[in-house]
């Protein structure tokens, strides 16, 4: 006859005590877990709502554009741009250079809408080194730097050197200056020796110089080579012609060493102020041997952008006042 087994009511009572709470823990970590999810939703909701649409009638220039034939789309592109300038809004509803509202907006920045010569604007403030000197910016009559330094080496020397400029020394504003022998010392320890044929011009040689070649080859070609008084470059004295080892200087890009020229310059704070593909944007003939210093954060950004200095200045955030 078997043993009886006897029944331990206790641990029956345990075990379920055991069950229940553990059914009421799962219970509670689900309920949790959906608290959670709505919390998570509720956040992700709450980041994830747009920022209220701006209204496009209230941007400055909007009527302006609106009575010039362009869309709320366009005006919406336009105005979004980095480098629209509301104070051009005019210009760029006129504008009809362009396939593209970007394009618009930089070609009108860079006065690409108007005439060379046509209402250049005088440029008073020579303390930025990025100044713009071309066929819409002017110096005033009879500029002169106030801080021209001679340039005691690096220079061409007249009478020997191959279209080295006629005057009794070369001048470059001081900072400018400085970076030119950087320059030169460096591509020295490469065997290539920098001469500057041409650099500060004043006012009247300028003058002198346009009226000679206008005279020998008109008007036209004297405009294409050679700025007018007060629009060159030279006259700002941050600007430099410059030949290498003893090479024509307007052959220079034919000769070994000229890419280690061009591919530096703007780690000195130059750059090729008029490119070969850019004619269109500077309305210059292009140059090899023209170089502008602009100091060295300008002349990287120009350099890594592909840009001219007309460029560089149509794609700032606000139009820079010249006077």
């Amino acid at each position: 006859m078997k043993k009886r087994r006897k029944v331990r009511y206790d641990r029956i009572a345990v075990l379920v005590i055991g069950c229940v709470l553990l059914i009421g823990a799962i219970f509670a970590g689900v309920g949790c877990m959906k608290d959670d999810k709505r919390t998570k939703t509720s956040d992700h909701s709450v980041s994830s709502e747009k920022d209220p649409v701006k209204d496009i009638t209230q941007v400055e220039g909007y009527q302006v554009l609106k009575d010039g034939g362009l869309s709320d789309e366009q005006i919406g592109e336009m105005t979004s741009l980095s480098n629209y300038w509301p104070q051009r809004a005019q210009r760029y509803a006129a504008y009809q250079g362009a396939d593209t509202i970007e394009q618009t907006v930089l070609h009108v920045n860079m006065d690409l809408d108007m005439e060379p010569y046509e209402n250049s604007v005088t440029v008073t403030d020579d303390s930025d080194m990025t100044l713009l000197v071309n066929k819409s910016h002017a110096l005033p009559e009879g500029y002169i730097p106030a801080d021209l330094k001679v340039m005691e080496q690096y220079a061409c020397i007249a009478g020997e050197d191959y279209s080295c400029q006629d005057v009794a020394y070369m001048e470059l504003r001081s900072e400018a200056l400085n970076a030119y022998y950087q320059w030169c010392q460096a591509a020295q320890e490469r065997e290539i020796q920098i001469r500057a044929i041409a650099a500060y011009r004043s006012y009247d040689y300028q003058a002198g110089l346009w009226n000679y070649n206008a005279g020998l080859y008109g008007t036209e070609y004297a405009d294409q080579y050679y700025a007018r008084p007060g629009q060159s470059e030279h006259n700002s004295g941050l600007a430099v012609d410059i030949t290498f080892n003893g090479h024509n200087f307007n052959e220079i890009e034919l000769y070994d060493g000229y890419e280690w020229i061009l591919s530096s310059a703007h780690e000195y704070g130059f750059i090729l102020r008029y490119p070969e593909e850019k004619q269109d944007i500077t309305r210059y003939g292009y140059e090899s041997w023209h170089f502008r210093y602009v100091g060295k954060d300008a002349a990287k950004i120009i350099y890594e952008n592909n840009w001219t200095l007309e460029e560089y200045h149509g794609s700032q955030k606000e139009e820079k006042t010249q006077n």
